[in-house]
């Protein structure tokens, strides 16, 4: 989890400013039907300005070291990453 918060809250503009909210850890399936060890979640942070950024959902791929934080359009490869296996 450690690992995870460090690699999404580099992800965001003031990275200092992370708040982190339900994590859950657990075996998902991806769009190929493979199993993969995911965290799911949501993150509040800091724009530069001081302005939050609200609550964001996240997926953080536990083996490839990868964080997706979902702050753009619904269809965004993050927002689609997130919908495909967190939802599941």
């Amino acid at each position: 989890m450690i690992k995870a918060k460090t690699t999404i809250a580099a992800k965001l503009e003031e990275p200092a400013s992370a708040e982190f909210g339900e994590m859950k850890r657990a075996i998902r399936k991806n769009t190929l039907g493979q199993s993969v060890d995911t965290i799911c979640g949501r993150v509040k942070g800091k724009k530069p300005s001081g302005e939050g950024t609200g609550d964001r959902p996240f997926l953080y791929l536990v083996t490839e070291d990868e964080a997706y934080v979902v702050d753009g359009p619904a269809n965004s490869a993050a927002a689609s990453a997130y919908r495909n296996i967190c939802s599941s």
